[in-house]
């Protein structure tokens, strides 16, 4: 399962708007990521009331720097399938909640992530109100003028269109919040899964048996060390012929000296002579007389 959607990866820089790209709203506050879908989940990520928050025609961004790195993201209006402007409670200290504006998305696996902003220049409800009615404009807009891009039936372009001028969100404090539908929304894309590399197996570690194959796959998708395990190959198999080496001409020595014992003791010339045998002494020059 993703664990987020809507963060760029650290560093990023997302650059400057596209060309005609018209700015809507400008603020700062604080943003997180939930999942929906799950119940009682905590956020997936969360950037702090300082961060900078731009509302386009296309999209929303926000920005949050550091000392050391980057934080930002964005959600752009072709995903948003619900808009929600969740009012705080009345309560105080501990129990206290804050308003929310919650956008809820459609994404993959049934999942239902929502980038959520609170806090911050949205100081009271009417603050969150504000805020809602821009996106839900700049949304219905968008999609209205690229119905036929996205696809967007012509009955459910004319129902968008009237999001363009009302009903406006009008909440208040304590209250059970409103929610828009917001019809021809994209399915948000699942973000690519990160590559996380092997880590390395020491070449002490494999097998005497190992042969050249299975010795490069212990360095599976590390380029620069096939001739490393190659030579690491090499030694074990050397090491692994000396073990055999000299237990078999031992064997061939204890043989050939057996051979001689036996024709000594019956072996012998009519003259009463011993056997010649120089052909026995050279058997290790002719290989087909040492069995």
């Amino acid at each position: 399962m993703f664990h987020q959607h809507f963060l760029s990866a650290a560093g990023t820089d997302l650059g400057p708007l596209d060309s005609g790209e018209r700015v809507l709203w400008q603020g700062h506050c604080a943003v997180a990521e939930y999942a929906f879908d799950e119940a009682s989940s905590l956020p997936r990520w969360t950037l702090p009331e300082e961060t900078e928050v731009l509302v386009t025609d296309r999209r929303v961004r926000y920005t949050h720097p550091t000392e050391s790195t980057v934080s930002s993201g964005e959600l752009f209006w072709l995903w948003p399938q619900h808009l929600r402007v969740q009012p705080g409670n009345r309560e105080v200290g501990r129990n206290a909640t804050v308003t929310q504006i919650q956008l809820v998305c459609n994404g993959p696996d049934g999942s239902f992530p929502a980038l959520v902003f609170a806090g911050g220049t949205l100081t009271s409800v009417g603050d969150a109100d504000r805020l809602a009615n821009v996106m839900r404009q700049a949304i219905a807009r968008f999609r209205v003028e690229n119905a036929n891009e996205l696809g967007v039936p012509a009955q459910q372009a004319r129902m968008l269109s009237r999001l363009v001028i009302g009903p406006e969100f009008s909440n208040y404090q304590g209250g059970e919040g409103q929610t828009v539908t917001l019809l021809g929304s994209v399915p948000v894309p699942a973000p690519e899964p990160e590559y996380e590399e092997p880590d390395p197996v020491p070449v002490s570690s494999v097998p005497v048996s190992a042969t050249p194959v299975s010795a490069s796959r212990a360095y599976f998708e590390r380029p620069g060390l096939d001739a490393d395990a190659q030579r690491a190959h090499e030694a074990l198999r050397a090491e692994q012929d000396s073990r055999y080496a000299e237990p078999d001409l031992a064997s061939r020595a204890a043989s050939l000296a057996a051979r001689i014992a036996g024709l000594v003791s019956t072996d012998e010339t009519p003259g009463g002579h011993p056997a010649n045998l120089s052909a026995y002494l050279n058997a290790d020059v002719d290989p087909g007389t040492a069995r």
